[in-house]
């Protein structure tokens, strides 16, 4: 088992803080714990009062735990070990897990250990070891901390045994569950490891001064709780029992509880009796230190000066924390009173994501109506194909323009014969009406509509050119800001969907740690540590190409098909008065003189020169005018499929983006009914921290006031030999192994299944 894994086994983050506070309680009361995590401590046990039942991420109990054992650790050692436990509900061990902690105050570059721990894993990165010769092993710090874990089969220093009793008769944890009655819950913990000290000049052996400290959690079923050697807290909903037991203490200071006073004796068990309804016991933990007892500054010898300063400095420590619970209240109710700002940026959410489902309509509604659109344009590009058709074959016809153009080449050519010989008034008049009525024949052939199609794709062509500016246009638009919203934060909302219990996990962590951050920051950061860049980039980038290559040239087709044939017939009329007042002028002229001299000035006009190159126009005009357009409407048909599928696409990614609409909202609602019953919990928790100051303090009056009175009687015996067992402790630095030139320290977490009823 990993380590990952086995801290996965203390599954509540709330029952872990329950149990870690109380247990600085429980040291405290007992005259043994530590002034520096009495701030810390009180803030997570109300607060478990009021959410025990949540569940939280693995990774934030394993802070937590690590947070919680800095109170007790030895800050100054330069290896420091932790034993993970996993048991079974009677305390039997099931699997261990050691966490090391090699300090690299210099910044070294290389760091050397010993250990016998196998399966060997570096936690927080990826620097290499070697192992040597000799058996030790050198880690490549680079100037770090280096912390790993290893896996062993050692025996544990102490034994944990817990036995249940139902109404006075021993049953097995299996049994008990979901039973009624009269319960006891026996911890009993045996220390095997013994060491050599010398006390009044002899050798003894003792054993090696191991603390335990455990807690249980009691749900309500739990009435009329006892605790022997410990206590019970109650908020007036959850209890929670802690005991505190030193097993081998008294034989190695050789002291009987007869020799002490009535209200101080040396626990060696835990035991609770309680009347229980549908029995259910959560986790228990049990902490195990080798050198807590130092705390007592035993070893500042048998002057008496010095032991009245060391009750001194504990009874300081107490009197901090019962201001420390003070200062717990004091900020609980400035967080009570902020509640309100929360409470306004949460109803601010609401109205954005409001705005936002109402913008996605809209977004929907004109894609919607854009589909519609395409059937039309659809329809009328095969009109277009039509109409094109029936251009070119008015070219090529029989009688087409092309057959009329030579036709009337030659007629003029004709014309210009006859005008040599001599010729009447009658006869000009004549050839001037013959000459408008064939301009008009000529246009009437299929010459307006050609001139008309040529001066349309021209119009269109211009409008083509012009649609890269019209996508950019769009891109610089709110329409494009609109969309790109929209689109983000659906994209958003799906990978929170795909991922939700990760990110909520990743929220609550950094809830815990007092820092706001929302989900799009969690995901939008993940998303860019796993492509290399932000979503928000790449949903612009697709709104983009949409606009550019889709929407854009739709909006300049549009323009074209509407505008080419006012355009074009504009064109075609203005060409068509030209050539008749060209050919009127020519007749006119003819009349004033002689046929001879009309002649000559038809000769000199070019109509000849006119109708030829009109022929050729014509020709040219069906060369590179009509067949590049037939082509060109022929391609565009071509792509119609590939359109109308891009537009149904779009239409079906907008009908999902809104599908969500509903959700979204609901969301924002419960997230805002959900700010009155936080406000309430924080209220709760004001209330909590109150009554944890008023426990405090009696647990300074009662508990470390008494404490003093152990060390009335015979006192520099009793000191002497506490002195040899303190070095014992001070001596017990690891469980596996260390270097001899530097200093350990080493703690031991027992963590036990819980006992659910079916």
């Amino acid at each position: 088992m990993k380590y990952r894994e086995l801290v996965s086994r203390f599954k509540h983050k709330y029952s872990i803080r329950v149990i870690a506070g109380v247990l600085t309680v429980a040291l405290l009361g007992g005259g043994l714990g530590y002034s520096a995590y009495a701030q810390n401590s009180g803030p997570k046990l109300a607060a478990v009062a009021a959410n025990q039942e949540k569940e939280a991420a693995d990774q934030d109990a394993q802070e937590l735990l690590n947070e919680v054992l800095k109170g007790y650790a030895d800050t100054q050692a330069q290896k420091e070990e932790t034993v993970y436990v996993v048991a079974d509900a009677a305390g039997g061990t099931k699997s261990v897990i050691v966490s090391e902690w090699l300090k690299n105050p210099q910044g070294a570059g290389e760091l050397q250990d010993e250990t016998d721990l196998r399966e060997i894993e570096n936690v927080k990165g990826d620097e290499p070891y070697v192992t040597n010769s000799d058996g030790t092993i050198t880690w490549q710090a680079g100037g770090k901390d280096i912390y790993y874990q290893g896996k062993t089969d050692k025996a544990l220093p102490v034994e944990l045994n817990i036995t249940y009793q139902l109404d006075g008769k021993e049953i097995s944890p299996e049994e008990l569950a979901g039973k009624s009655g009269k319960v006891t819950i026996r911890m009993d913990y045996k220390n095997h490891e013994k060491t050599k000290v010398t006390v009044g000049g002899k050798e003894e052996e003792v054993a090696v001064p191991f603390t335990a400290v455990s807690g249980l959690i009691l749900s309500e079923d739990f009435t009329n709780v006892q605790v022997t050697n410990g206590k019970v807290i109650s908020d007036g909903k959850n209890q929670v029992a802690v005991g505190i037991a030193m097993p081998g203490l008294a034989d190695s200071l050789k002291v009987r509880d007869e020799e002490l006073d009535t209200d101080v004796t040396i626990p060696e068990y835990v035991e609770l009796t309680a009347d229980v309804e549908n029995f259910s016991l959560n986790m228990t933990m049990t902490m195990v230190l080798s050198d807590i007892l130092s705390g007592l500054q035993l070893d500042e010898g048998v002057d008496m000066s010095g032991l009245s300063d060391s009750i001194d400095t504990l009874l300081d420590a107490s009197a901090q924390l019962v201001d420390g619970s003070g200062e717990l209240s004091n900020g609980l109710g400035t967080l009570k009173n902020r509640m309100g700002e929360y409470a306004s940026g949460v109803s601010s959410l609401k109205q954005g994501v409001e705005s936002y489902t109402a913008g996605a309509s809209q977004v929907n509604d004109g894609i919607a109506a854009l589909k519609d659109g395409s059937s039309a344009f659809v329809s009328g590009a095969d009109s277009l194909s039509g109409g094109v058709e029936q251009i070119a074959q008015s070219f090529t016809a029989e009688n087409g323009l092309l057959a009329g153009a030579g036709t009337l080449y030659e007629g003029v050519k004709k014309l210009e014969s006859g005008l040599n010989a001599a010729m009447t008034d009658e006869e000009a008049a004549s050839v001037r009406e013959q000459a408008s009525q064939a301009v008009t024949e000529s246009f009437d052939q299929g010459t307006r509509e050609a001139i008309a199609k040529q001066a349309s794709e021209q119009f269109e062509a211009a409008l083509l050119d012009g649609g890269e500016a019209i996508g950019q246009q769009l891109c610089d638009s709110e329409l494009y800001a609109t969309m790109v919203e929209a689109l983000y934060q659906q994209k958003i909302f799906e990978a929170y969907q795909a991922q939700k219990e990760t990110v909520d996990l990743a929220i609550a962590g950094y809830a815990a740690a007092g820092q706001n951050v929302g989900i799009a920051e969690i995901v939008e950061g993940a998303y860019q540590q796993q492509t290399g860049h932000s979503m928000r980039s790449e949903v612009e980038a697709a709104v983009a190409s949409t606009l550019k290559e889709n929407v854009a040239p739709q909006i300049v087709e549009g323009i074209a098909a509407s505008g080419s044939g006012a355009m074009g017939e504009h064109v075609s009329k203005a060409c068509e008065e030209a050539a008749k007042q060209a050919a009127g002028q020519a007749a006119v002229s003819g009349a004033a003189g002689a046929k001879a001299q009309i002649a000559e000035q038809v000769a000199k006009s070019g109509l000849t020169q006119g109708a030829g190159a009109l022929s050729d126009g014509v020709s040219r005009l069906y060369d590179e005018g009509i067949t590049p357009l037939k082509q060109g409407v022929d391609a565009m048909t071509q792509q119609l499929p590939k359109l109308t599928t891009g537009i149904d696409a779009l239409a079906e990614g907008s009908a999902a983006l809104v599908a969500n609409n509903s959700a979204l909202t609901e969301g924002a609602r419960k997230l805002t009914d959900a700010t009155g019953q936080l406000t309430d919990g924080v209220a709760k928790l004001q209330d909590g921290s109150g009554r944890l100051q008023d426990g405090i303090g009696e647990l300074d009056e009662k508990g470390v006031q008494k404490l003093s009175q152990i060390y009335h009687g015979d006192v520099e015996a009793l000191m002497e030999r506490a002195d040899a067992i303190l070095d014992a402790g001070k001596g017990y630095q690891t469980f596996t192994k260390k270097p001899q030139d530097i200093s350990g320290s080493v703690k031991f977490m027992i963590r036990t299944e819980a006992i659910k009823a079916q």
